[in-house]
């Protein structure tokens, strides 16, 4: 044999060793199972239903590079949409003075902060999310603009947001009806309506769903398997970003949380513990009350509140057994807007006005919740009309969540390609627990 032919048989041998290990390795992912551990799922052509089971993985690490490479499957312009979309952010956010190369190093920083199995989940991902250009809008996602996309809310900034919830003697079933409506920018291509997603993450007592979007790793909102419920909002004070030294990201914080502890309060709990870059609130549910965490962070009245909690004097709040938040901070001595914005204050009131008016009529219950969560004011406009689905603003509702905390009846209406609804349409998305 020639010294070129034992070459080429030295590359042959590693190129077989290569693939040998491939193999091996996804045979130890599928397993006897005789399926992948991730399956994904287009639901009413609608949004994408995602099941990850983690006891089939090796490592977390494992996990995040299969999941990519389920969506690329599904999806296989999933790089470009998100691309885009993170254009279209940039767009936005850069005229108002933040840079994505601040974003960049923003999400650098606060990844290597995350738990490790957090890290080995992002890391896995962007093995296969790997363009070594970051250059938004040329249809590649750079693993830079991938970070961002998972730690966006802490890196950019989210948007409005609010949520209520009906439990006790006010509530159809005597158990909590929570409504949440989750509010984004109203981008030129709506690339996140593309993108809507409910993952469920099977892990034993960990087990949790998320509603989000697709290859999001953290919760916008969300529930674990001893039924508690939680969701992003956000509370803009004017503050300049302030230093990440020390900070954590706070999605990422939640869903620890929610993967770690088993009650409504222990979970208020460990948010309140921990030091977050940008201020927030997680409104918070299970089948008996509801409150929010106002999450000024550094404040001293930075504290959970609930339906009896006393507030600033520019709301008011005295229906029994009803709980409602919009985007701002309501606990004495805790910073709020003066005078509050206008369309915090218009739908807050919108709120008191749908639970009085509901209330006389009946209890509530799911179609009512639907009601109250999908009430699009006279224009569907926040500012103008305290519009609670918001169709008219800058930022519409994207997602608006209905569900029994008793049962785990859960509908969804997911804004569609398009000018936004003025009104949603609601889809049942579980009829029972999903774990």
């Amino acid at each position: 044999m020639t010294s070129k032919e034992h070459v080429i048989g030295g590359l042959m041998s590693a190129i077989y060793r290569s693939y040998l290990v491939i193999f091996l390795v996804t045979a130890s992912f599928i397993g006897c199972s005789g399926g992948s551990p991730v399956t994904i799922q287009k639901m009413d052509n609608t949004y994408f239903l995602v099941s990850v089971n983690m006891s089939s993985f090796i490592s977390h690490k494992a996990m995040g590079q299969i999941y990519a490479q389920q969506i690329l499957q599904i999806l296989p312009d999933y790089e470009a949409i998100v691309d885009l979309s993170l254009k279209d952010e940039f767009d936005l956010l850069e005229s108002r003075g933040l840079s994505f190369s601040t974003a960049i190093a923003r999400a650098i920083t606060l990844k290597a902060t995350l738990p490790q199995d957090y890290q080995d989940e992002i890391d896995g991902m962007l093995s296969v999310f790997s363009y070594d250009q970051d250059v938004l809008g040329d249809g590649h996602l750079s693993k830079n603009e991938f970070l961002i996309y998972q730690l966006f809310p802490d890196v950019g900034r989210p948007t409005q947001c609010s949520a209520s919830a009906a439990y006790g003697d006010s509530s159809a079933t005597g158990k909590t009806i929570i409504g949440r409506n989750f509010d984004w920018y109203q981008l030129p291509n709506n690339g996140m309506s593309k993108l809507h997603a409910v993952t469920i993450i099977k892990n034993g007592s960990k087990s949790v769903v998320f509603i989000h979007f697709l290859g999001q790793l953290i919760p916008v909102s969300a529930f674990n398997s001893a039924g508690v419920f939680a969701a992003l909002l956000d509370v803009g004070t004017g503050a300049d970003y302030p230093s990440l030294e020390g900070k954590q990201s706070y999605p990422f914080g939640l869903r620890y949380a929610l993967e770690n502890y088993s009650t409504l309060q222990d979970v208020a709990n460990y948010i309140k513990g921990q030091n977050y870059a940008y201020n927030h609130l997680v409104f918070l549910a299970d089948q008996t009350t509801a409150g929010v965490v106002e999450e000024n962070i550094g404040s001293p009245a930075r504290g959970f509140r609930t339906a009896t909690s006393t507030l600033i004097s520019d709301y008011t709040w005295n229906i029994p057994d009803v709980f409602a938040t919009v985007n701002t901070f309501m606990l004495p001595g805790n910073y709020a807007p003066s005078p509050p914005l206008d369309k915090n204050v218009k739908r807050w009131n919108n709120f008191t006005t749908l639970y009085n008016t509901y209330l006389e009529q009946g209890k509530i219950d799911i179609p009512t919740m639907k009601l109250i969560a999908g009430n699009p004011g006279t224009d569907g406009g926040a500012a103008t009309s305290g519009a609670i689905y918001r169709s008219t603003d800058l930022s519409p509702t994207l997602q608006s969540i209905i569900m029994r905390m008793d049962t785990y009846e859960m509908w969804v209406a997911f804004s569609p390609l398009g000018s936004p609804p003025t009104t949603p349409t609601y889809i049942k998305v579980f009829s029972e627990k999903p774990f």
